[in-house]
């Protein structure tokens, strides 16, 4: 959720500037949710990771995304978000709505060996029948093969109740890279019809 653009799921989710690793525009700012509806198990795993909510004990790795420039580059965070205490305030908004009415689908991607926080992803509603994806991966985890591994099976289970879309910023294209091994089919630039942003558009089609 909150990006600049879609950072590949996050809310103001807004459409950033990241070369490293943020799938859609969501990246959980203005964060938005799917009332009463999960699409997906959690937690969820991998080969190697598992995806589960948010502990505290993931803050500092969190506060380390959200305060690395780098990493929010192609992401619509807004600049408070982008703060120790405005960082801090996000992840316990998220924390604390698991399980109220309106929960937020974003959580902790996590090794399984060990339970470090390695990254984050989620979805979000976009339309009737469709909804967005994201992944972060903080920086000292990238070039491992993590956000394939774990987008591709993140967007295996939601497609069996929804179709899956990523929007990525033009020029992030190792966010296009993951979308295309993930099993997205790349639609070309198409205009965001929730923000207006121009992005790159992947598709995983509903399996049913």
């Amino acid at each position: 959720m909150s990006i600049d653009y879609v950072g590949d799921a996050h809310p103001t989710w807004l459409w950033g500037r990241r070369k490293a690793i943020a799938l859609n525009f969501y990246l959980f700012v203005n964060i938005m949710v799917i009332k009463k509806r999960e699409f997906m198990n959690i937690p969820l795993e991998t080969s190697r990771f598992v995806l589960r909510r948010f502990e505290a004990k993931d803050l500092p790795r969190f506060l380390e995304f959200m305060l690395d420039d780098h990493s929010t580059q192609y992401l619509m965070f807004e600049a408070e978000q982008k703060t120790e205490t405005g960082a801090k305030e996000l992840f316990e908004y998220v924390c604390a709505a698991y399980d109220s009415p309106e929960p937020i689908h974003s959580y902790a991607i996590a090794a399984k060996e060990t339970n470090r926080y390695v990254g984050s992803c989620g979805y979000a509603p976009y339309d009737d029948g469709i909804c967005e994806c994201y992944y972060s991966i903080n920086s000292d985890e990238t070039g491992k093969g993590i956000a394939t591994e774990v987008t591709t099976v993140m967007v295996a289970e939601l497609a069996k109740e929804v179709e899956v879309r990523a929007y990525c910023h033009p020029e992030n294209v190792t966010a296009h890279a993951v979308a295309k091994k993930s099993g997205f089919v790349p639609m070309g630039i198409q205009k965001h019809q929730n923000f207006g942003n121009e992005g790159e558009l992947f598709v995983f089609k509903r399996r049913d």
